[in-house]
């Protein structure tokens, strides 16, 4: 049940006064206030200050312990306004109480008297409680999903702290904002319009329902993916690596995890006589495609695909000085993704993305664009003569 908002009490409210403690005399000082909280009879609670000049001294209290708790509240606020820093009282522990006058304790202050507290049902009409908690209910939920987009775009290697603070921001922010509703209802209902209420009620359901499909599509899947890197991409672990028996050839098969790049290079150390890399695999994470496209272009390796390679299983392929594919190899193009994010969160990324094909690979306009054309779930696959006309390729195997 919502408490009202304290009011102060004037001469008028003697009589009813009396009825809770005849020792209780409102007064129009500007060294003492009483102030009520109203039930349907008159008042229910009062509580009666008198300022000194350090402090302010509450002499009586009376009501239930829920509108008392309101009114001590209500006090302290009052000694904020008047810059003093403490409430003496004998019902508290060593009766006193210091107040605390920091920027949060002002803005609390401030919208309650605005009618709209952060945590509980006010007094403001619905429509400025609709206003002021639907604003702080869009900010909750793009502080905590942002959280999840800074920490994927981060550009950094993936730590504990990528996981464990969007997490924490994005549940804080869901629950910010399903609150906010259920207080944007509280008041439809407090307006004792039916029609209000109810159609209040609707679209706040609906937009839970909705928050917790976001939370599912967007935060849920980033925040298991940046796991899956932190731990070590177990789903990933299946890259084979083998020296061919000429021992100039290594075969790279399988998906890029985040320790992909280091087994490539063992490899390679092991084995200085190896000229081509033979590479297949569905992809896997990017960052290790450009790894791999580094290792192969410092070394001046030749690349080669006999049979399929896709995704970041490409941008290690052109790495290679020389680039062929057989009559049966084909190369699968597409642009940028991660769990979780848009095409317009990829957006700087795939710009980069781009950037890298056509100035590091130095791949034709026409065949980059066709790349960024792609969707993620989707895959091109050039035929070989626009590979050859790409420049993706310097040549096909007979």
């Amino acid at each position: 049940m919502r408490t009202p908002h304290p009011r102060r009490a004037g001469p008028a409210d003697a009589a009813s006064l009396a009825g809770l403690s005849p020792a209780i005399v409102p007064t129009d000082s500007d060294d003492r206030a009483v102030f009520v909280i109203d039930g349907a009879a008159g008042p229910q609670a009062a509580i009666d200050l008198a300022r000194q000049p350090d402090h302010i001294r509450i002499e009586h209290l009376v009501g239930s312990p829920r509108h008392c708790r309101r009114l001590l509240d209500h006090a302290a606020a009052a000694a904020r306004a008047m810059q003093v820093g403490e409430l003496r009282w004998s019902g508290f522990p060593g009766g006193r109480r210091r107040v605390r006058n920091g920027p949060l304790q002002r803005a609390h202050d401030y919208l309650d008297r605005l009618g709209v507290p952060l945590w509980r049902d006010g007094t403001a009409t619905l429509s400025q409680t609709l206003y002021f908690r639907g604003t702080w209910a869009a900010l909750a939920l793009l502080v905590g999903l942002g959280s999840v987009s800074l920490a994927v775009f981060s550009g950094i290697a993936v730590t504990w702290a990528h996981i464990a603070l969007p997490s924490l921001l994005a549940a804080a922010g869901s629950a910010m904002a399903v609150w906010q509703i259920g207080l944007i209802v509280a008041a439809a209902r407090r307006s004792g319009i039916r029609l209000a209420f109810t159609a209040t009620a609707a679209i706040a359901a609906a937009v839970i329902v909705a928050i917790g499909a976001l939370v599912l599509d967007r935060a849920v899947p980033a925040i298991r993916e940046m796991w899956a890197i932190y731990t070590g991409d177990d789903a990933l672990a299946d890259l084979t690596v083998s020296v061919g028996r000429d021992g100039r050839t290594l075969f790279v098969e399988g998906s890029y995890g985040m320790g992909s790049e280091a087994a490539v290079r063992a490899a390679l150390e092991r084995n200085p006589d190896i000229r081509t890399v033979v590479l297949a695999g569905p992809g896997g994470r990017a960052s290790v495609g450009f790894d791999l496209f580094r290792l192969f272009h410092e070394r001046r390796l030749a690349t080669r695909v006999d049979g399929t390679c896709a995704s970041a299983c490409t941008i290690a392929f052109l790495g290679g000085v020389e680039r062929s594919v057989s009559p049966s190899g084909r190369l699968g193009f597409h642009r940028a993704s991660f769990p979780g994010m848009s095409d317009a969160d990829m957006h700087e990324s795939n710009r980069d993305l781009r950037r890298f094909y056509l100035h590091g690979a130095k791949l034709a306009p026409a065949f980059v664009d066709r790349v960024m054309d792609t969707s993620p779930d989707a895959l091109w696959v050039p035929t070989p003569q626009e590979l050859l006309a790409g420049r993706a390729i310097t040549r096909v195997n007979r």
